[in-house]
């Protein structure tokens, strides 16, 4: 697996680098909408759901109970 940085334009994905591969590869997409996202982070209001949650998840992960992600055993 080769992750890859990529913009679309006009409907097609344009790789940041040459891509030395030929034939059909499967890809997974994940296109970033940084707008509600950068308002959310910028967003000062308390949340203490979310604070909660980076904890539960950080002291889990610290305490060895994480995998990584496998995405090719994603359905």
């Amino acid at each position: 697996m080769k992750a890859v940085k990529a913009v679309i334009q006009n409907g097609e994905i344009l790789p940041d680098e040459p891509l030395a591969m030929t034939g059909r590869h499967d890809a997974i997409v994940v296109v970033l909408d940084a707008d509600p996202w950068e308002d959310i982070l910028r967003d000062p209001r308390p949340r203490p759901e979310l604070l909660k949650a980076r904890q539960v998840a950080q002291s889990d992960y610290l305490a060895g109970k994480t995998t990584p992600i496998d995405p090719d055993a994603m359905p």
